[in-house]
Formats: structure tokens, sequence, C-alpha cells
């Protein structure tokens, strides 16, 4: 496995006022392989995608208090 390239090959959300852009470092990055490809993604942004699915009725609603944390500590936008 080639960690560099993994590394390189990082998965965003493709919505650009989803994201801060200025978050270049992240605390957690996990390697994800599907059938063709090898990638990262960092923890931010699947904390993003919890929740894209919390607000689309995906899974259940998490206390504000955590999301408040959460926000502040992985600079993630709460709508």
């Amino acid at each position: 496995m080639d960690h560099e390239a993994i590394l390189d090959n990082r998965a965003d959300l493709a919505s650009a006022d989803a994201q801060d852009s200025s978050v270049n470092e992240e605390e957690m990055v996990f390697a994800l392989q599907d059938q063709h490809h090898k990638f990262s993604m960092g923890l931010s942004t699947i904390l993003q995608c919890l929740r894209m699915a919390e607000q689309e009725g995906g899974i259940p609603k998490l206390p504000s208090d955590w999301w408040i944390q959460v926000a502040r500590r992985y600079s993630i936008i709460l709508d």
C-alpha cells in the first residue's frame, strides 16, 4: 500500500460552502479503498457528511452541545 499516494488522493465534499478551505491539516485521516481506487478522507469531511445525513433525516438528531464542540474543534460550519 502506497501511503503517500493515498494521502495525496484526498476526498472532500464537492460543495465549497460546506467546508472551510482554511483548514489544511487534519487531526485524523482515514485510508479508504473501493474496487478501483485507494484514497484518504479527513475526519472533518466525515463529520460534515454526518451532519448532512442528520439534516436529511438519514440518522437520528445528535445533541446540539455535541455539534457545537465538534464545530469548534474541527472548524465545521453549522447551519
